[in-house]
């Protein structure tokens, strides 16, 4: 798996919402836990998705953790 080049970083509130989504919270849950909408939530969980070359939510925490993003 490649590093995630310095362009395609994910932003603070991107990271916010990897950490939680790693909990396996929906993104009803998520919106609440962070105090947005369940919109916003879907387009930050679609920008991880496209920046760490992720097919699903699993396989994003799994690039997360092993790219050093996120921790257990």
């Amino acid at each position: 798996m490649a590093i995630v080049p310095h362009e395609e970083r994910l932003t603070a509130r991107e990271l916010e919402v990897l950490e939680v989504l790693a909990e396996g919270l929906s993104n009803k849950a998520i919106a609440a836990r962070l105090q947005i909408s369940e919109h916003t939530v879907k387009f930050h969980v679609s920008s991880i998705f496209a920046k760490l070359g992720a097919e699903n939510r699993t396989d994003a925490v799994r690039r997360g953790v092993r790219g050093g993003l996120i921790t257990l």
